[in-house]
């Protein structure tokens, strides 16, 4: 029994004593990060920040551009960016939902993820005192040394979960930059914050130094306004709501394969649904569809429901009707007539007709060809 009990106490104090240093590691990481607010500026000026409008000339490796970066309160974002060598690009975010412009077509489309994380991690301005509306999972990792001063070292991750390092300066108390440490490689992408100036009674990002493997940019901010920009300015156009939603209902396909629910993917379709299939045109009702999906469903065993390349999705100019054209790999098993598991690997190819019905959007037509995956 007392070896028990010295045991415990044992384990009991490891515990705590990890219990401790996690709490002190989060508070030290809040000390910082506080910190690093007020040496931009008192807690009350900052509260009154609805957006900031930053505009920087640029030079890269390739030549000279501009950029325009439009924060505001919550997840809302413009950033524009104009090339001496390329065409424009520029991208918007509310929410969840991305979007930007082909300067070629003038068509507005979807972005992705990733293309929302690069243009949020150009927001310094706001980075400088609001880190974690970029960063999560912070910890202290300790003292270091970043662009030739000591700085302290914070780990965390993008949204993306691209793990990172944020470095802020021993002796300013300012964020110092941040280092992105690329999945799978040895390679990284570091943002240096060099520059400040004053603007109202806040001190603000002015001199930014970029470097991955490509090179060198740097980005000198001539321009910082506050509560200058129109929020009304990244409200989700019509089309591309539609294109969102569209894309949502794409990915509650693969879910609805993935756990072999029938009724959640039928209940995407019209009330009669037209294919065309090896030289066939069949319309069911949804109800026939239900039950073969879910016998369909109770037989094969999905490995992979994979999108070969992003869908292409487009909308009709009145918002009545759309097109998604898809290429999947399906690989999984079934049971033939003895019983026995046999692989399937097959290559789909098809394309998806859907009207808005009820304000709800519905597949009305699928075109579909197939082929050997395994080829």
């Amino acid at each position: 029994m007392i070896k028990f009990f010295g045991s415990s106490a044992f384990v009991f104090v490891l515990v705590t004593g990890i219990q401790i240093s996690v709490y002190a590691d989060r508070g030290r990481v809040d000390e910082i990060l506080v910190a690093a607010a007020r040496a931009v500026g008192p807690a009350k000026e900052i509260s009154k920040i609805r957006s900031i409008t930053s505009t920087a000339a640029c030079v890269g490796p390739k030549g000279t551009y501009s950029t325009t970066v439009v924060s505001f309160r919550g997840d809302l974002t413009l950033f524009e960016q104009t090339y001496s060598y390329k065409d424009p690009s520029s991208v918007s975010i509310n929410g969840d939902t991305v979007w930007g412009q082909k300067p070629e077509t003038g068509k507005v489309v979807l972005l992705d993820a990733f293309q929302r994380m690069v243009a949020r991690l150009h927001e310094y301005q706001k980075m400088a005192f609001e880190p974690r509306k970029f960063f999560k999972e912070l910890e202290y990792v300790g003292e270091d040394e970043f662009a030739g001063r000591p700085a302290h070292k914070i780990g965390a991750k993008t949204e993306l979960d691209i793990p990172a390092f944020l470095y802020f300066d021993t002796l300013t108390k300012r964020l110092a930059g941040y280092r992105l440490l690329i999945p799978n490689s040895t390679d990284t992408v570091t943002n240096i914050l060099s520059g400040w100036n004053k603007v109202g009674s806040l001190t603000l990002p002015s001199l930014v130094t970029a470097i991955d493997n490509a090179g060198e940019w740097t980005l000198r901010f001539h321009s910082i306004r506050l509560n200058s920009a129109d929020r009304r300015l990244l409200d989700v156009p019509p089309r591309v709501a539609d294109q969102a939603e569209l894309l949502r209902l794409h990915e509650q396909q693969k879910t609805a394969h993935l756990t072999h629910n029938s009724d959640l993917f039928v209940e995407m379709f019209a009330e009669n649904l037209t294919q065309l299939q090896r030289g066939e045109i069949s319309i069911r009702p949804k109800d026939e569809n239900r039950m073969r999906f879910k016998s369909y469903f109770a037989t094969f065993k999905f490995k992979e429901w994979e999108n070969i390349r992003p869908p292409v999705i487009s909308v009709s100019k009145d918002g009545s009707m759309a097109t998604i054209a898809v290429q999947k790999r399906v690989r999984g098993t079934y049971k033939n007539e003895k019983g026995d598991d046999v692989e399937e690997n097959v290559v789909y190819a098809w394309l998806e007709v859907w009207e808005k019905i009820n304000s709800k959007w519905k597949v009305v037509t699928v075109a579909s060809t197939e082929r050997d995956g395994s080829r």
